[in-house]
């Protein structure tokens, strides 16, 4: 019975029952999560156990993705099975906010890489950390790697020689954070660069509310018309809008440089024209998306502090199965056909 269960030497719990908590401690409260395997499975175990066993799971994951994101910085190769995204591939990120135990709130780093095909986002998969911009810039090309970022797709150069390979576009999708596009910079090749355009749109609307002074009607004007021209037209003649623009007060003109620079920084990664006449998105609302359902409904809930540990458990564990991946050596209980082991 053990052999057929999965149920290890002095186990006391099988595979497919270790895959049962893992998963349900992911998804709800431990407490729930006890709840629900006792009401729909018949199943009960103590909610102690139930946080052990999804922690533990989560932290082997976190194990495996720690060893292959230094292996795939020392390689520059994927250092689990290429699954390939399909379509063009997008890489998205952003941060998130968790409250800590003993050290209070701290940004969450949320990564998302899928496949753009047909104007659709496409098997995306998930990575997410606590952790410095470097760290993650490494953890994020590990899962980039694995879903074909730098896989060679072409040689340039004469056919004698040395050439120089040519890997897969990449499309980064994010708002303006300086350190996004650094990391970008270290770990992708070939790539594009866009800043979100309804994040960019937000620092127009910053602006037009300065000019609420000349009429609440000017202002709402002015907004509308620059963010069309973002959209369709590109940046140029927003950059000459915001060139023209008057600030009436101190603070104001201090918000108005800001947003000038903001612009002006960020030019190049605006041609939302020439992205859409791509097929590309120009929206990273998947990656917006994430951080509420891969984070917060789980992270969030009222009352809820964390380890560091813990916390990193979790999100490994749930990043995993959301990407849809199995777990690994608990997904499935042994074949019949397996040597049992000596009793």
């Amino acid at each position: 019975m053990d052999h057929t269960l999965g149920v290890g030497q002095r186990g006391r719990l099988s595979a497919g029952l270790q895959a049962w908590l893992a998963e349900v401690g992911a998804a709800t409260d431990f407490a729930d999560a006890q709840g629900w395997l006792e009401r729909l499975g018949g199943v009960h175990v103590a909610k102690e156990t139930v946080r052990a066993q999804a922690e533990r799971q989560g932290a082997a994951l976190e194990a495996v993705e720690q060893t292959a994101s230094t292996q795939v910085e020392r390689t520059r190769e994927s250092a689990l099975p290429v699954d390939a995204a399909p379509g063009h591939l997008l890489v998205e990120t952003d941060g998130v906010m968790v409250r800590y135990r003993e050290t209070g709130w701290h940004e969450v780093k949320i990564g998302l890489v899928a496949g753009w095909a047909d104007g659709a986002l496409a098997a995306p998969s998930y990575v997410a950390a606590r952790e410095g911009a470097a760290a993650f810039g490494d953890r994020l090309l590990a899962e980039a790697a694995r879903r074909g970022a730098l896989e060679i797709v072409g040689w340039e150069g004469g056919r004698t020689g040395a050439g120089l390979a040519v890997l897969r576009d990449v499309l980064v999708l994010a708002d303006g954070a300086r350190w996004i596009w650094t990391l970008a910079a270290e770990h992708f090749g070939a790539r594009r660069e866009l800043v979100d355009c309804y994040h960019a749109s937000e620092h127009l609307w910053t602006v037009a509310r300065l000019l609420e002074s000349e009429g609440t009607a000017v202002a709402a004007t002015w907004g509308a018309a620059r963010c069309h021209e973002l959209r369709h037209d590109g940046v140029a003649l927003v950059r000459t809008a915001l060139r023209a623009a008057r600030a009436t007060t101190a603070e104001g003109r201090k918000v108005l440089r800001r947003e000038r620079a903001y612009f002006r920084t960020n030019a190049a990664r605006m041609d939302y024209p020439a992205a859409k006449a791509a097929g590309l998105p120009i929206g990273s609302g998947a990656v917006e998306s994430l951080a509420r359902h891969l984070v917060q409904l789980r992270l969030k809930r009222p009352g809820a502090r964390w380890s560091r540990a813990g916390a990193q458990a979790i999100l490994t564990l749930r990043a995993h199965l959301q990407s849809g991946r199995p777990l690994p050596g608990c997904a499935q209980p042994p074949g019949p056909t397996a040597t049992p082991r000596a009793a």
